[in-house]
């Protein structure tokens, strides 16, 4: 029996909706950067959290910003984001070289996570209007889609139990490899915008 289409564009379509895709994206961001870098941080809530956050702005790069860029004023929100986002990046990788749970590390966590709430707050204020008001319904759900595709092509920092890997200095910090490797899925793959 097929449904009706009324019934196929309510929940689906809002749990897809870009806007309310990052809007529960910021609420769950802010939620796992409450631990982070707290003095019974063993790096175990910095990852989770770093995970999440490289995720967020690199689907926000890809999927989100070409599309602003269609609209008046967009181009300076989107720089002024991806101003934000260089930072953030730049810090995750130098906390990314810190021993979880000494000083400089706290400090540096600290840092860190302020910056990225005041960059969820600016998205809040300028991302969201833009799309909410612009953007129609049917291209904010494929929107809301890919987003979420994009931020599930990178392959997971956890390894399976039994794994081992080289200690001492990387070659390639964990931040920049899954930043790279989610760029070039998510645009190889037709999920940029």
């Amino acid at each position: 029996m097929r449904k009706s289409s009324k019934a196929s564009t309510g929940t689906t379509d809002r749990a897809t909706d870009i806007v309310d895709v990052l809007a529960e994206e910021h609420a769950a961001l802010r939620t796992l950067a409450g631990p982070v870098g707290a003095s019974d941080d063993d790096g175990t809530a910095y990852l989770a959290w770093s995970d999440r956050v490289i995720r967020h702005e690199i689907a926000e790069e890809l999927v989100v910003y070409p599309v602003l860029l269609r609209y008046d004023g967009g181009m300076a929100v989107v720089d002024s984001r991806l101003d934000d986002q260089s930072d953030i990046e730049r810090q995750l990788v130098a906390l990314g070289r810190e021993v979880a749970g000494t000083a400089r590390f706290r400090m540096g966590a600290a840092r860190l996570v302020l910056g990225h709430l005041s960059h969820l707050e600016r998205e809040d204020s300028q991302v969201l209007p833009i799309l909410a008001s612009r953007v129609g319904r049917r291209r904010r759900v494929d929107l809301g889609r890919r987003f979420r595709q994009v931020q599930q092509v990178a392959p997971l920092h956890q390894l399976p139990e039994g794994i081992r890997i080289p200690t001492g200095r990387t070659v390639v910090d964990r931040t920049s490899a899954l930043s790279v490797w989610l760029r070039d899925v998510a645009v190889s793959s037709g999920l940029a915008s």
